[in-house]
């Protein structure tokens, strides 16, 4: 070797560890520190930065070698291999706790302990070989699909890990204003909603080129009337959303409001044509009018919805469309399972090599007879604020786990049953155990339940997610992350949490045969959920040209409208009948 391999021995020994170092210098190693106690072992190591430790699990002290490695690697990454007298399973056992790079049994030839560094070192060197291509292909990713093309502008996959920055500047604020009165604290995050009203009239009318000029002007036109700490984010189409720091009043939020309406809406001039921009902006406040920001972008959407051009107004429920029959749907709610108007449609979970169908995606539909089709995005929010979610949930729960033991035992026994996890459910104490005495009073195996849970809810408190996933893996169940990518978009806080599944969201797959950032995004995620031993279900594939990129690129599952849309059970059952 060109440069020698720096090696640190931790030997309880002393003639052994010189013997050791010895017979290492003769090989061509580089010995830069031997201790026989834990209690000078980490300074030296941080110090001198080994390449390579070679650790006795006999140690002088309070604690072991195996201790020893715990505490080494909280600190750095490098290579131990154990070089003990115990071959016993409790220590084998313990010392497989710390992922060793080699383990030899003392007495041992010079020949295999040379044939295990060797090993160790080339093992290290390929796995930071894959965790540097991750993290390469992580940060392309994440700038590549949070990004706007056009406009350079955050896309709307940046509003999760966007408005969570301000809402951390808001608690340091409130905690640094502790001792302050109330009404002196900052109070609010306003989120606008802005939505362009004539973009499609003029690129209908002056082409798409010149309609993109125009965008492009009209978002410099916006930055340079806003602070350098203000987030403007492009969502779909003509709309954007924009998120500023914390505020003490509504009147800040209003004044901008003004000012914005003022400044951007002078009309363009092209070739002495005057372009006019017409813009409506709703705006909802943290936190009285939502926890989360798809709540609080839902609520700024329905304030900008009945304006006139050139207005804006603050969410308010006295003028929610939803609200004048509110009172009316509650009550409804309350009695549609008793009424037993709740019920469960199933989407297939195919498998992409075979086509066959692996399980189902357990989806709540309300049928209310005099409403007809209300939508889950209006009455699940609705029945978390009043209260009833974890009645409905535990009724789903059964129910599936009910329909599903027919299925096992007439059609195929180990079809797996998805169910999603809101966010209240998921903050629940014992949340595992409940999970389980539902699955023990209907007889099912917990291995058959795939558990889908938000990105989101993850971002948000990573520390308690990583609790509680790691209790909810360890009881058997399936974990998926749902909706990909629509976050923070970044496996790297991901590989430290327990789950077995990663739903790619629709908006990747979306036309992917035409969309060259979306097949380049989906590819790479395919390949680094792989590197880490994870599957992929792609959601929402809805043409034959998304599922042949998808069957090419090695994904493991998809489901969609292609293959078929959410079935109520009977349906289902004959679906099955025919794919099995």
């Amino acid at each position: 070797m060109n440069t020698p391999l720096k090696v640190f021995i931790i030997e309880d020994e002393i003639i052994a560890a010189e013997s050791l170092k010895l017979d290492l210098e003769n090989l061509g190693y580089q010995v830069i520190g031997k201790e026989n106690s834990h209690d000078k072992v980490l300074p030296k190591i941080k110090e001198n930065q080994p390449d390579l430790i070679l650790m006795d699990i006999k140690i002088k002290g309070d604690i072991d070698g195996i201790d020893l490695a715990k505490k080494i690697n909280q600190i750095m990454c490098v290579p131990i291999i154990y070089l003990t007298a115990y071959a016993d399973e409790k220590t084998l056992n313990r010392a497989m706790e710390t992922s060793p790079y080699g383990y030899i049994v003392k007495p041992y030839k010079t020949e295999d302990l040379v044939t295990n560094i060797r090993i160790a070192w080339q093992k290290y060197n390929q796995i930071n070989h894959i965790t540097h291509q991750l993290t390469s292909q992580q940060e392309r990713l994440n700038f590549i699909s949070k990004y706007d093309e056009l406009t350079q502008l955050p896309n709307q996959l940046s509003l999760v890990e966007n408005f969570n920055g301000i809402l951390e500047l808001f608690y340091q604020q409130l905690n640094s204003q502790a001792d302050l009165d109330i009404d002196n604290k900052s109070q609010f995050i306003p989120l606008f909603y802005l939505n362009f009203g004539r973009f499609y009239l003029i690129r209908d009318e002056l082409g798409q080129d010149l309609a993109n000029m125009l965008f492009k002007a009209l978002v410099k036109r916006l930055k340079a009337n806003l602070n350098e700490d203000y987030i403007l984010t492009r969502l779909d189409g003509d709309d954007f959303a924009l998120i500023i720091p914390p505020i003490k009043t509504k009147q800040i939020a209003i004044d901008l409001a003004t000012n914005l309406l003022e400044k951007i809406t002078p009309p363009f001039i092209y070739k002495q044509q005057e372009i006019y921009i017409d813009f409506k902006i709703g705006i909802s406040l943290y936190p009285i009018h939502g926890e989360n920001i798809d709540q609080l972008l839902y609520k700024a959407k329905e304030a900008a919805k009945d304006l006139e051009q050139n207005q804006y107004k603050i969410y308010s429920p006295a003028f929610h469309s939803f609200t004048a029959k509110q009172v009316s749907l509650e009550a409804k709610l309350h009695n549609a399972l008793e009424n037993r108007e709740l019920e469960i449609y199933y989407q297939p979970l195919v498998e992409m090599r075979t086509n066959k169908i692996f399980g189902a995606e357990a989806l709540l539909r309300w049928n209310n007879p005099e409403d007809k089709y209300i939508s889950p995005e209006i009455f699940i929010p609705l029945a978390e604020e009043i209260g009833i979610i974890e009645t409905i949930n535990n009724w789903i729960l059964n129910t599936a786990c009910e329909e599903f033991n027919y299925l096992h035992k007439n059609f195929k026994s180990d079809l797996r049953l998805s169910i999603n996890l809101s966010k209240r459910q998921f903050d629940q104490d014992y949340l595992e155990q409940k999970i389980l005495k539902i699955l023990a009073d209907n007889y099912f195996n917990p291995s058959l339940l795939q558990i889908e849970i938000s990105e989101s809810l993850l971002v948000n408190n990573h520390q308690m997610a990583s609790r509680k996933l790691k209790k909810l893996h360890s009881v058997g169940l399936k974990i998926a992350i749902d909706d990909f990518g629509t976050g923070y978009s970044s496996l790297g806080y991901l590989q430290n949490l327990y789950f077995d599944i990663l739903k790619l969201d629709r908006i990747f797959i979306n036309k992917i045969e035409s969309n060259p950032k979306n097949a380049t995004i989906t590819k790479s995620l395919i390949e680094m959920a792989h590197e880490l031993n994870l599957k992929i279900i792609a959601e929402g594939v809805e043409t034959e040209p998304e599922l042949s990129f998808l069957h090419k690129n090695k994904c493991d599952y998809y489901q969609g409208y292609l293959f078929s849309r959410a079935l109520p059970f009977q349906q289902f059952k004959e679906l099955l009948e025919i794919n099995i």
